[in-house]
């Protein structure tokens, strides 16, 4: 890869959620794509808190039919500008 694309497709600068929230809006996620090991959410857990929606975030684990309940969580947070944090999809 390096070869081919260069080094800015294999050296991946750290950001802050501060920077993908700036990013983000109600129709542009915030997504993480995760390599082994890599987890997020206790970042994202403490941004929340900062936001003051530690409680006004949904959290669910996908798999074993949760997919219904998700879909109703997104559609229960856009109606009420909550956020929902969809682990393991």
């Amino acid at each position: 890869v390096r070869r081919a694309l260069g080094n800015s497709f294999i050296i991946f600068p750290s950001t802050t959620m501060e920077e993908l929230y700036a990013d983000a809006s109600r129709t542009t996620p915030i997504v993480f794509v995760l390599s082994t090991g890599a987890d997020p959410t206790s970042m994202l857990l403490r941004f929340a808190e900062s936001q003051g929606m530690d409680d006004k975030m949904g959290k669910i684990s996908l798999g074993q039919g949760q997919g219904p309940k998700a879909i109703k969580m997104v559609d229960e947070a856009k109606k009420k500008g909550t956020w929902v944090l969809l682990q393991n999809c």
